[in-house]
């Protein structure tokens, strides 16, 4: 049970959590969640303990969480997928989950250092991202808000992070989505698919490249094909990964 004087007001943790995952710090507030730093007293590593506040009843949303944890699972030695370790809801409306932790700036964070993709770079942070959702997709998960800030460029590699609570709407226990990259069939209310998951990877690819960044024609026309408006007309994620060399 957490300690309630040791969390700053200003950033609420579940009331229970199990004893082996240790809250350190918050590492960053938005919207209806919070994530922490935490440590798994068990396996000895760092995790990343997001907290939603869910508005209603969290079932719903803890149930999706914990049927994508059960199919993650089986890829769970994947490097591009931070794999969801744990999960719960309280009796005060939050529901959390307790994925990896992953070391690195996202792609986000690096835009805004002023330091886009560019080069070789591209091809590798688009090919790892695309490997990442092939193996959920084989796994018959969606993430549903692939976006520059959730994907790591870890000091493995590039890592997809947020499974289970990406594109999570808490107050209607249905998906959301990240504005600049999400793809045209969710404004027209379409719920998550792979198609979509294959559009949002590369609308966050362009997004994180430089402009006039050199990168080859085949590379730029596969961008194009991910970003067709009709769903059926992209390839799946792992045609990405083969058409690109992986």
């Amino acid at each position: 049970m957490v300690d309630p004087a040791s969390v700053p007001r200003q950033v609420e943790l579940p009331t229970h959590l199990p004893a082996h995952l240790r809250p350190l710090r918050p590492l960053g507030r938005g919207g209806s969640a919070t994530v922490w730093l935490a440590r798994d007293r068990r396996r000895g590593d760092h995790l990343a303990l997001k907290v939603l506040r869910v508005t209603g009843d969290p079932a719903p949303v803890l149930g999706r969480v914990e049927r994508e944890a059960r199919a993650l699972a089986r890829i769970s030695g994947h490097p591009g997928v931070a794999s969801i370790r744990a999960c719960g809801a309280d009796g005060d409306g939050a529901v959390w989950i307790a994925t990896v932790f992953v070391v690195g700036p996202t792609l986000a964070d690096r835009v805004r250092a002023g330091e886009p993709l560019d080069g070789p770079e591209v091809v590798a942070v688009f090919r790892s991202v695309a490997g990442a959702l092939a193996a959920a997709h084989g796994a018959g998960v969606v993430h549903g808000d692939v976006s520059p800030a959730n994907v790591v460029l870890g000091r493995t590699g590039p890592v997809l992070v947020d499974f289970g609570v990406g594109g999570v709407d808490v107050h209607a226990g249905e998906r959301s989505w990240t504005p600049v990259a999400a793809p045209p069939e969710r404004l027209r209310g379409v719920r998550p698919r792979p198609a979509g998951d294959v559009w949002s990877a590369a609308a966050t690819l362009r997004w994180s490249t430089a402009p006039g960044a050199v990168v080859g024609e085949e590379c730029r026309r596969l961008v194009g094909r991910c970003l067709s408006v009709t769903p059926a007309d992209r390839p799946s994620a792992a045609e990405v990964v083969r058409l690109l060399g992986g």
